[in-house]
């Protein structure tokens, strides 16, 4: 938890989940920002890599700005099953999120891939899977916030945009670049020195693309993804919701401090909810608290709860690996 990491540590965290410096020098700025000497920055955050509080360092990228296709896929498979099932989907890269939650359709998971070819093969291979017995396909309508920002960083800013059914193509030579700033992202004075090398291009020209990026919505933020639970966030709770008005009721929730992902995604006769907000809280008691704000704020929308019980897989999407 960050409770047992110094003082020093928790103030960084707060300052690297977002807005990194996209600079010839970026721990320099985050020194000056910080009042961190930027030799002890790096190794702090070197250091919360390697202890796995930060999961992840570098950007979260738009799947639909780079050409690719995603969704949410909630199954209910027999209880027996589960354990294979979470192991045959292991080695789908594609799927990148997989949680086992308190349902009836007991298991959720997500799909990035780079068309809907592709997309459709996974979900039949899932769909003929033994034991599951239900398949939904909940893709977006609309994101009204997704910001998994923990800790005293957490911010309220809504995305309340709806996916766009074209795509400027990507040039090769932004490609090379997502290629080399996926993945070990360099904690060194000049990173982006470093990604440049990898993608044969200059410095500036990688900070220019990722400025540009961040403006424009292909990259959602750059910095630290934290291990949420290992950050004190120890309770998850998805949630839908059905009832009118329901574009209001994204943005309201949006800015709750504890929601951190709110979309509306498509709906099923036989499954009528259609806004989708993930709850995160340190306690029960507090978990109740928050589930209890959210009633009250929408007093005349009917909801589930499906607490989150195991996670079977969580990475993150590498793109354009297929051409290589």
């Amino acid at each position: 938890m960050i409770d047992t990491i110094d003082k020093n540590e928790q103030y960084l965290l707060t300052n690297v989940q977002k807005d990194f410096p996209i600079e010839e020098h970026p721990f320099a700025v985050l020194s000056e920002r910080t009042g961190i000497p930027v030799n002890t920055l790096i190794t702090s955050i070197r250091s919360l890599i390697n202890d796995g509080m930060i999961r992840v360092f570098g950007p979260v990228f738009n799947p639909r700005s780079l050409g690719y296709t995603s969704t949410l896929i909630a199954i209910e498979v027999e209880n027996e099953r589960v354990a294979e099932l979470a192991t045959f989907m292991l080695d789908i890269s594609e799927i990148t999120h997989n949680y086992i939650r308190d349902h009836s359709l007991n298991m959720w998971f997500t799909i990035t891939a780079r068309n809907n070819d592709i997309m459709d093969d996974i979900i039949r291979k899932v769909e003929k899977f033994p034991g599951v017995k239900r398949t939904l396909n909940l893709p977006i309508v609309t994101a009204y916030k997704i910001n998994a920002v923990f800790g005293k960083a957490w911010t309220n800013k809504a995305e309340s945009k709806r996916p766009s059914a074209h795509h400027e193509p990507i040039k090769e030579e932004d490609i090379m670049i997502v290629r080399a700033i996926q993945d070990d992202f360099p904690i060194v004075d000049r990173p982006f020195l470093i990604v440049a090398d990898r993608a044969k291009t200059t410095e500036q020209n990688v900070i220019a693309t990722v400025r540009k990026w961040l403006e424009n919505g292909t990259i959602r933020r750059f910095g630290a993804r934290l291990n949420h639970r290992r950050a004190g966030y120890s309770q998850n709770v998805l949630t839908a919701w059905k009832g009118e008005n329901i574009g209001i009721l994204g943005h309201t929730f949006a800015e709750l401090p504890d929601v951190s992902h709110c979309y509306q995604r498509a709906t099923y006769d036989d499954w009528p909810y259609e806004l989708y907000a993930m709850v995160h809280a340190t306690s029960n008691a507090e978990m109740k608290n928050n589930l209890n704000r959210m009633k009250a704020l929408a007093p005349e929308a009917k909801s589930i709860s499906m607490k989150t019980l195991h996670e079977l897989k969580k990475t993150s999407m590498r793109y354009f690996l297929e051409d290589m």
